[in-house]
C-alpha cells in the first residue's frame, strides 16, 4: 500500500509546488492561450500533436487526467511555467465530470474565458465509430505514430458493449452542451477536420484565425491505425448491421 502511495504524493507534491510558486512569484501567462475540449478518442491527441508542432506554441495534453487539489489553479499554473508565447492543454469532459474536485462545474469553461483562454471543442459525429475506436483501443493500444508500420486487423465486438460506449458518448455530448451554453467557442469535428491528412493544415490555419496568431506548417505524430470502413474493422459486421438496423444509430454505418 505505502509503494502505491508514492507516485500519488509525488504528483500532489508536484502540483503543490506549482500553484504555489505560480501564486507568489505572479508569474505571467502566457499572452494567447487556449484549451481543446471534448471527449477521448475524437482526434484530440493528433490535434495537440498538429498544434504543438508549432513554432511558438506549445500544447500540453491531458493535464487533468488525474486527480489535483485545484484543478483551476493548476491550468494557470501549467501555463505560467510554459514560458511560451502560446499555450494551449487538453480538458476532456468526463475529466471534469468525475475526475476533478469541481464544485461549480457549469462555470469551470466561464472560469477559464474569463482569464483570457479561448476554447475549441472537438467532437466525433458518427457515434458507431467512436465507439468501435474506444474498444479497438483496449486490444492494439491508445495511438500510432506515424513512424510506426503495424497495422491493425478486424475485431470481433461484443454488441452490448457497443451500445454501451454509444449511450455514454450521448450522454457526455449532452453533459458537453451544457457546459457550453455560454461560452464562445470555435467548434470542430474529427471527421470533418482531422480524419483525412489534406484537412489538417486547413484546420491549423482556421485555429490560428481564432487565436489570432500566426500559422506556419504543421505535422502530427500520429496517424489513423483502424481500417477506414466498418466491414474492414469488425469481424461480425452482419451482427452489427442487424444490431442497429432501425434504430437511430443505423444512420451512422457506411
Amino acid at each position: 500500500m505505502k509503494t502505491e502511495l508514492i507516485p500519488q504524493v509525488a504528483r500532489y507534491t508536484r502540483h503543490i509546488r506549482d500553484v504555489t510558486l505560480y501564486r507568489l512569484k505572479g508569474k505571467k501567462l502566457s499572452p494567447t492561450r487556449f484549451v481543446i475540449f471534448g471527449r477521448g478518442r475524437s482526434g484530440s491527441t493528433a490535434l495537440v500533436s498538429l498544434l504543438d508542432s508549432l513554432p511558438n506554441l506549445f500544447c500540453d495534453s491531458e493535464i487533468l487526467n488525474q486527480r489535483v487539489l485545484f484543478p483551476f489553479s493548476h491550468v494557470l499554473a501549467k501555463c505560467a511555467k510554459s514560458n511560451s508565447e502560446t499555450y494551449g492543454c487538453k480538458i476532456l469532459s468526463y475529466q471534469i465530470k468525475s475526475v476533478q474536485p469541481i464544485s461549480n462545474q457549469a462555470e469551470f469553461l466561464n472560469r477559464l474565458l474569463e482569464n483570457g483562454f479561448k476554447i475549441i471543442y472537438l467532437k466525433r459525429e458518427n457515434l458507431i465509430y467512436h465507439a468501435l475506436s474506444n474498444i479497438r483501443a483496449r486490444q492494439f493500444g491508445y495511438h500510432t505514430k506515424t513512424t510506426e508500420k503495424r497495422e491493425q486487423g478486424k475485431v470481433q465486438i461484443d454488441l452490448d458493449e457497443l451500445l454501451k460506449w454509444m449511450r455514454a458518448s450521448e450522454e457526455l455530448n449532452v453533459y458537453e452542451e451544457r457546459l457550453l451554453k455560454s461560452v464562445p467557442h470555435l467548434s470542430l469535428t474529427y471527421e470533418k477536420n482531422l480524419l483525412d491528412s489534406e484537412t489538417h493544415q486547413p484546420t491549423l490555419q482556421l485555429i490560428c484565425d481564432y487565436l489570432n496568431i500566426g500559422c506556419g506548417k504543421g505535422k502530427t505524430k500520429y496517424r489513423k491505425g483502424a481500417p477506414k470502413t466498418l466491414r474492414d474493422s469488425v469481424e461480425n459486421y452482419d451482427e452489427l448491421v442487424n444490431f442497429v438496423k432501425n434504430t437511430p444509430y443505423e444512420k451512422y454505418l457506411d
